[in-house]
């Protein structure tokens, strides 16, 4: 009998050992997606304090924007994007995130990957995917970097035009 609660006991210490390991990865993975997803709301919600409050004071954007040879670079600064953010009115701009994959590494930088969809005024304007930067400071997550495929929909359907 107490060999049998002994190995009772052991397997389920075993089984749970992964979720132990792993119980550090799914928080900063929570962590940078809360972080992202901080982004993401203030831009929906025309709210430059908050979106300054999760971007690295050096952050930048590349946007490749168009279609077919109609493709080109927009860049963009901290001050511009914060300019741009506060001039907007809830939900003139809303991005989806439909899928995403988070890389972390152990001394303090994350990539999000995602695939998104880009409405303005509530119809939907382009799609791609999205790329966030991360670094993790003393004060936390920090976006360094946003990219992104800017490709216009064109009144087509997000799985022709940007699949995958």
């Amino acid at each position: 009998m107490q060999i049998r609660i002994v190995s009772l006991v052991a397997g389920i210490l075993l089984m749970a050992q992964p979720a132990w390991s792993n119980s550090r990865e799914d928080e900063a993975t929570h962590s940078v997606l809360a972080t992202v997803e901080t982004l993401v709301r203030a831009i929906r919600e025309g709210d430059a304090a908050s979106a300054a409050a999760v971007m690295h004071p050096d952050y930048r954007v590349a946007s490749w924007q168009g279609s077919g040879s109609e493709r080109h670079l927009f860049l963009d600064t901290r001050a511009g994007e914060l300019a741009a953010i506060g001039k907007l009115r809830r939900a003139e701009w809303d991005v989806r995130l439909l899928k995403r994959q988070v890389s972390i590494d152990r001394n303090g930088m994350a990539n999000v990957w995602a695939k998104y969809e880009f409405y303005s005024f509530g119809k939907l304007k382009h799609c791609g995917f999205e790329s966030y930067d991360l670094f993790r400071t003393p004060e936390g997550w920090r976006v360094i970097n946003f990219s992104d495929t800017d490709t216009p929909v064109q009144g087509g359907q997000t799985a022709a035009v940007c699949p995958g």
